[in-house]
């Protein structure tokens, strides 16, 4: 049994395109018919039921308001409403047809518009359908209709010539027109479902990397326990070799800094709720604590002093100190870190001297896991922080600085923030 998504025409365009597309189509075809009928009637003086064909006419400029209507509903168009709407349009045509000339008219062959649409949007089945409908409304058109009123045959069938060749080019332009604007639009459909299918392998993968990183965080608590237990006893018997105790109080403060990890981890896991802080309280808590963990790493700062009330996003304090890390990893210089804010979000700039990336390492940045400097990163960690931010409604670009080096730009509008 098909499902409700597989009765829909988003798979292939959406709702808006093909039935905008459509509405483009039935108000030239109002249009042409409407010059059409004056040009005959008035102009060259033969003879055309003006009021049947001013009622079909008007029902089809009704139902292009009411198509209008439809287009502003946010919902998506089924199979079914679609192929309605060409059968309302066929159906339209053939009458017309009918007071027109019925199969003499040159302009018979359009009623292969709405089968081409059909063929292109609809299943097969329905495409079948209405080139069934099409066929069998020709075959009426062969013996019922009402003819035009031409005294001269010469005249008429010049007229016949003119009308065919006109109406081959209305066809090759209308088809041409629908074809190529549903193929652009599949083409972007495709690539659309290829980000998707891109998105989910990278999310899969950093889904297995927190499942590792939970197991870890359980067996790592016990022997951290034990070694900043271990430090802090020989800090204090080395208290007075500056040397030798100037290295166990580090050892000391980086095992710290590792169980404050993993507790935040385990908090997150438990779906603890963040606090929320102020903007500058919480970047300069971000800078000290990344200072704590890259002693031997240099930042210059220049910070906002903006106390508005902020929740971070969940991750993005690691997202950032990956970032910088990643920084000061690429070169032996100071790594720069600007933040500002504005009406519309918070902007953290993170800069550095290194050998920075190709063209194609930067469009793949976050995308794909790979590393500019092997055993210094920008993998793992550059796609970890990439998929946090696309959770929060942020973006992450990477440019070129002049004299070299990266720029990463990070942004998170204050709705996802806030």
């Amino acid at each position: 049994m098909p499902t409700a998504a597989a009765d829909t025409l988003l798979s292939i365009l959406p709702a808006r395109a093909l039935l905008g597309r459509l509405l483009t189509l039935r108000v030239s075809l109002i249009a042409g018919w409407a010059a059409g009928i004056v040009w005959l009637h008035w102009g060259l003086g033969i003879r055309m039921p003006l009021l049947p064909m001013a009622a079909v006419l008007a029902l089809m400029g009704v139902f292009a308001v009411s198509t209008v209507w439809r287009l502003r509903q946010d919902v998506p168009a089924t199979q079914m409403e679609f192929l309605a709407h060409l059968l309302a349009d066929l159906t339209a045509y053939a009458v017309l047809l009918f007071f027109g000339g019925g199969a003499t008219n040159p302009f018979v062959s359009l009623m292969l518009v709405p089968v081409v649409i059909a063929a292109i949007s609809l299943r097969p089945r329905w495409a079948w359908l209405l080139a069934g409908v099409a066929s069998a409304y020709y075959a009426i058109l062969l013996f019922v209709y009402q003819p035009l009123a031409i005294a001269d045959p010469l005249a008429a069938y010049g007229m016949h010539l003119a009308g065919m060749w006109f109406n081959f080019l209305v066809s090759a332009a209308l088809i041409a027109f629908f074809v190529t604007r549903m193929h652009a639009g599949l083409r972007e459909r495709e690539r659309a479902l290829a980000e998707l299918r891109e998105k989910q392998l990278r999310d899969e993968r950093i889904l297995a990397l927190g499942t590792q990183a939970a197991l870890a965080a359980h067996e790592l608590a016990t022997p951290l326990a034990t070694l900043q237990t271990t430090a802090h006893e020989l800090a204090a018997e080395f208290a007075n070799d500056p040397d030798i105790g100037a290295d166990c109080r580090l050892i000391e403060q980086q095992a710290q800094a590792c169980k404050a990890i993993l507790t935040r981890l385990a908090a997150r896991a438990q779906d603890a709720p963040a606090e929320p802080q102020p903007l500058d309280a919480w970047l300069d808590a971000l800078v000290d604590r990344w200072q704590v963990l890259r002693p031997d790493a240099r930042i210059e700062a220049a910070l906002p002093r903006d106390g508005r009330v902020f929740l971070p996003p969940d991750g993005l304090e690691q997202a950032v100190l990956n970032v910088l890390n990643n920084a000061a990893d690429a070169a032996p210089g100071p790594v720069e870190f600007h933040a500002a804010s504005d009406n519309r979000g918070l902007t953290l700039d993170i800069a550095d001297r290194g050998p920075g990336f190709t063209p194609e390492q930067r469009a793949q940045a976050g995308r794909v896991l790979f590393s500019g400097k092997p055993g210094h990163g920008w993998g793992v960690g550059l796609a970890l922080t990439h998929s946090t931010l696309e959770r929060a409604g942020g973006s992450l670009t990477l440019t070129e600085r002049k004299g070299g080096g990266t720029r990463v730009r990070i942004v998170i509008p204050w709705e996802h923030a806030a």
